[in-house]
């Protein structure tokens, strides 16, 4: 019978034989179960208490009235859905620590270098801008910045000026082009500082570099329906991975459009 797939949602034999018989009473009392279905006391009520625990009968008075099994049942469904979420998002944050943990271990056995002689990961973007000033306020001869709409300058501005007032040449190539970043690339301009805007060549790489010696970079990456996301930004001194965003930036610098 249909009915003993109760037992696949955790019903006991018992739970399903007592369920049974009130969803063809409707209604029911203790006494009525102890005689009709000649079971002991104690199992009754612990029968009881699992069937009230899963909602689909309520005691009113002396009297056990079945719930409507489409209710009971969306509300248990609803329980496990949140129960089953509950462990996937547990489940997803050990996972992404065992990701973490063990790619090291792999990159370091498999290529002898560990990640962390590569970059050194940033909480989030605010942390990243905090790593940018202490970045710019260490720089002696040169900052080179790719960004998209450098919406962060505000917050940066006092460091690149004192950088600039120290003879370090500064210098920021721009992703894109409206009439809010008009407005800051002539206060940059006034600040002695060189723009150019890049000839639509998109990057999903955003970076400052110091000195040719460190820097703190952010990569972009795509979902699978195109939406832009971000990974965790870093920090780096490794030489080689120095090189490559310089290279990148020199590429795209040179043929950028000059803003006099």
């Amino acid at each position: 019978m249909e009915i003993e797939k109760l037992k696949q949602i955790g019903f006991s034999d018992l739970d399903i034989k007592i369920y049974e018989y009130i969803l063809k009473k409707g209604e029911v009392n203790k006494k009525n179960l102890l005689e009709e279905l000649n079971i002991n006391s104690k199992d009754l009520e612990e029968s009881i208490s699992r069937l009230l625990q899963f909602g689909s009968i309520e005691i009113i008075g002396d009297t056990i009235v079945l719930v409507s099994p489409k209710i009971f049942l969306s509300k248990f469904l609803k329980i496990k859905e949140l129960e089953f979420e509950s462990k996937l998002v547990e489940l997803k944050r050990i996972i992404s620590e065992l990701q973490n943990t063990l790619e090291q271990i792999y990159v370091e056995s498999k290529y002898g270098i560990r990640l962390e002689e590569l970059w050194q990961p940033i909480e989030n973007l605010k942390e990243m801008e905090v790593e940018t000033i202490k970045l710019i306020s260490r720089a002696k001869n040169e900052i080179s910045i790719l960004t998209e709409r450098f919406s962060y300058y505000p917050r940066i501005r006092e460091e690149l000026i004192s950088a600039v007032d120290r003879n370090v040449e500064v210098k920021v190539l721009f992703l894109t082009f409206n009439k809010e970043i008009e407005d800051r690339i002539k206060e940059l301009k006034m600040n002695k500082i060189k723009v150019r805007i890049s000839k639509g060549l998109w990057r999903n790489i955003r970076f400052t570099i110091v000195d040719k010696k460190e820097a703190v970079f952010l990569i972009w990456a795509k979902k699978e329906r195109g939406e832009r996301i971000y990974y965790r930004p870093g920090y780096t001194k490794n030489q080689g991975m120095i090189e490559v965003l310089l290279d990148t930036f020199q590429y795209l610098w040179n043929i950028a459009e000059e803003i006099k």
